[in-house]
């Protein structure tokens, strides 16, 4: 009797547990995107099991002692475009396609060319690999959606290819149109593990620096495309900005029905 009445403890706390948890009193803590975030601020982060970090504010030592707190950390990778602030924009400045709207110092970077690529690949990847990390977190393969063309998606497949060398895990931030691509010539999971996809619930208002709720008709296009990336067999996450607590609610329920994880940012810092 006693053992039975043990697991139907267990069972109704459990019961109970996932209540709350779809209620959305249950903050999602498995998941964070700090990619804003200083060396010492960075080394704070105990209540996340995976981080998205930049790697250029850590080294080894440092990944080692956030490993024996968090089980996976990602590395921020930029694929797809060119910051002026990186030791190798004046080596690279003169291939860029066009200009990143509402980020200034960023523009749209050719990745067809093999220069970039092995620069991402060689330098930039074996240097996150050396650190430790366990895994690249990819941006910008939106590029494809601003230049689509076959040279530009065969460049950003290109260089997917060159990082598996590593074996590390990959995911990738945005790109639902090469994302899409990949899965129907049913390359994707040859290339990547999974997708962080941002705003699905949220908006950014760039000019009065705001956020805001999500159209329907826009939630329901990425609610779809997650669907199929779900499908699939590749993990989702979410990165949403400025939620408040009935968006959080909503937000929360719909991962928990998917089993996906997202993170509530408070601003496009990501600090």
């Amino acid at each position: 009797m006693k053992k039975n009445g043990v697991i139907i403890l267990a069972v109704v706390c459990g019961i109970v547990l996932f209540a709350f948890a779809k209620a959305g009193f249950l903050q999602d803590k498995y998941y964070g995107v700090f990619i804003g975030i200083s060396k010492e601020d960075g080394m704070k982060l105990n209540n996340y099991e995976v981080l998205v970090l930049e790697p250029t504010e850590f080294n080894k030592d440092d990944i080692k002692k956030l490993h024996e707190k968090n089980k996976k950390i990602y590395a921020y990778l930029n694929i797809g475009s060119l910051e002026s602030y990186r030791q190798y924009y004046e080596k690279f400045k003169g291939k860029v396609l066009g200009n990143y709207e509402n980020w200034k110092d960023e523009y749209w970077m050719d990745v067809s060319d093999k220069e970039w690529q092995n620069l991402v690949v060689d330098e930039l990847g074996e240097n996150i690999a050396d650190k430790g990390f366990d895994g690249f977190f990819i941006d910008n393969c939106d590029v494809y959606y601003q230049f689509k063309d076959e040279n530009i998606f065969n460049g950003l497949c290109s260089t997917l290819k060159g990082l598996q060398k590593y074996n590390l895990d990959i995911i990738i931030n945005g790109g639902d149109t090469f994302v899409s691509k990949c899965i129907d010539e049913k390359i994707a999971k040859d290339m990547f593990d999974g997708v962080n996809q941002e705003s699905v619930f949220t908006d950014i208002d760039f000019e009065h620096k705001t956020y805001n709720k999500k159209s329907i008709e826009e939630r329901e296009y990425f609610t779809k495309y997650l669907k199929k990336v779900n499908s699939c067999g590749l993990k989702v996450f979410l990165l949403e900005y400025g939620a408040d607590s009935k968006l959080k609610n909503e937000i929360e329920r719909y991962c928990i029905e998917n089993d996906f994880h997202w993170y509530n940012a408070k601003n496009i810092e990501l600090r």
